[in-house]
């Protein structure tokens, strides 16, 4: 029986983040899409629907992207799973950004109106790091599909998040010039150099050979 690997993208992009990816043979790779949340949804509840997309039999592995890393590490508390691959993301509070705490002391999100969101793409392009045209198009994709409320229930959650407990099998990929979680607050266990918060892209053959690895 072949094992099972789920994967959840980064905050508002879907399952083409992951198309330079390279899975062992013996994994069928499923993606979980991301689903509308309710008004002031708990991250628990959001997980916990998100879970349910799993519909395969018996434990599971899940590959997480960025806020996917996060809700892997949530779902991982609810249900059994047998390892969490974690990209470009936090694990724990520890590991939280300063400006987090900033954002959040003073509620900064909520200045996320929409004419705000409107006017995003220079805050994303600089925190996304996309490299190449390809990576351009696709993130100028993403902003102008994005859903308003989802974003904004979205970095609400993340500015919010509180983790201390870790799943025993993780294992955390994350890039030495990530903007977005600098990496002088993060304690992955294999650092990509040079490595932006788009580097599932553009970096991909590096962290193909850790997946090699750890799969």
């Amino acid at each position: 029986m072949k094992k099972q690997l789920y994967l959840i993208s980064g905050m508002g992009a879907d399952e083409r983040m992951f198309r330079y990816l390279q899975f062992p043979p013996e994994y069928d790779v499923h993606y979980l899409p991301w689903l509308k949340p309710q008004p002031n949804e708990p991250f628990t509840d959001y997980a916990a629907r998100m879970a349910a997309g799993i519909t395969t039999e018996g434990p599971v592995s899940l590959l997480g992207l960025s806020f996917g890393g996060m809700i892997s590490l949530e779902i991982a508390r609810q249900r059994p799973v047998e390892k969490v691959i974690l990209i470009s993301t936090i694990k724990n509070t520890r590991e939280r950004p300063a400006y987090f705490n900033l954002v959040r002391r003073f509620r900064l999100y909520r200045l996320n109106s929409r004419w705000m969101f409107r006017q995003r793409t220079f805050v994303v392009q600089f925190y996304m790091t996309a490299k190449t045209p390809e990576e351009a198009a696709l993130l100028k994709d993403y902003l102008r599909n994005s859903d308003f409320d989802f974003m904004y229930w979205a970095i609400r959650t993340v500015i919010h998040w509180e983790n201390e407990e870790l799943h025993s099998a993780v294992v955390h990929i994350h890039g030495s010039k990530d903007h977005t979680f600098p990496l002088k607050y993060v304690k992955p266990d294999y650092t990509i150099n040079g490595g932006g918060h788009f580097m599932i892209m553009n970096q991909a053959d590096e962290i193909n050979r850790i997946l090699s690895r750890e799969l």
